[in-house]
């Protein structure tokens, strides 16, 4: 296995935070291992509309399906590629003693993580595995995808549209609401024991990510001497600094990106079996009536 990450940094590095930097550096290998780049290719709306008026309903549904492939492909390159460019800034943070983005970017692991597996839920409660499908859970899988792609907290349509005047007073769009992260990763907490803990992590790295308490502690250098005497602040303010930051911290990146990686790759065999259906596998059937 590679190593990413700079070794010898810290005192006592083979009790937490080693361990840590293996299963970052694991899960970081399988993301590198992926290609670069892949597409999907939706069907266009004219199609969707003329195979509707002929009133080719095996078209019509096999439509859909194929939609459904490129919202699988999409949720499954997305999910792996944000979570590469994610781990590889954490890993240049990290070598560079860069302590507040690295407590930043640490929480961004665990939202990341709680939003996917939020989404995973949702698609295994679908049958999908197929060859014989339910129409209601190939519309009910469109729409959990609809969201994860269109999800936000930002009403993009009016800036995009250069309405600024109405903006100020209309900030959140009325539909597509994305996730809330605090209900995700609540969820994701529930999972099983290596996530009780989750809510707890989320709300200490918090406190880093805003310019809180905590926050202040990433410029200021551990107290050599008594409280009170004198607070030494630097841009990198050293190694017993970054061990405590590290140590509280590491972990849960682990956590967070080996969650994300443990999600897509259980998506795997259906994005595999997806495709061989649609490369002259076994042929597929909808009941229209579920």
């Amino acid at each position: 296995m590679a190593k990413h990450f700079i070794r010898g940094k810290y005192r006592d590095e083979d009790r937490i935070i080693g361990p840590s930097l293996d299963a970052i550096e694991n899960a970081y290998d399988i993301l590198l291992a992926l290609p670069d780049s892949d597409s999907a290719s939706f069907i266009s709306m004219d199609s969707h509309r003329k195979s509707s008026e002929e009133g080719d309903l095996n078209k019509v549904w096999m439509n859909v399906f194929v939609d459904n492939y490129n919202w699988l492909k999409f949720f499954w390159w997305s999910s792996a590629l944000k979570t590469r460019q994610l781990t590889a800034s954490l890993i240049e943070l990290y070598n560079s003693d860069s302590y507040l983005p690295w407590l930043i970017l640490a929480r961004s692991t665990l939202e990341y993580a709680a939003v996917s597996y939020h989404f995973v839920r949702k698609i295994d409660r679908n049958r999908l595995m197929g060859p014989h499908f339910r129409a209601g859970d190939l519309m009910a899988f469109e729409d959990v995808m609809k969201q994860y792609a269109h999800g936000s907290r930002f009403n993009w349509k009016r800036l995009l549209a250069g309405d600024l005047t109405n903006l100020q007073s209309d900030l959140f769009p009325e539909q597509s609401k994305a996730v809330n992260v605090l209900t995700a990763l609540n969820t994701l907490s529930k999972r099983d024991e290596r996530y009780k803990d989750l809510c707890i992590a989320y709300e200490m790295l918090s406190d880093f990510a805003h310019p809180n308490m905590a926050s202040h502690t990433s410029i200021c250098e551990m107290p050599t001497a008594p409280l009170g005497s004198q607070v030494r602040m630097h841009v990198r303010p050293g190694q017993l600094r970054g061990e405590f930051l590290m140590i509280i911290s590491l972990p849960w990146v682990s956590t967070g990106v080996g969650t994300v990686v443990e999600l897509f790759s259980e998506l795997t065999p259906l994005v595999r079996t997806w495709l061989s259906y649609l490369e002259g596998g076994p042929k597929i059937t909808i009941d229209l009536r579920q």
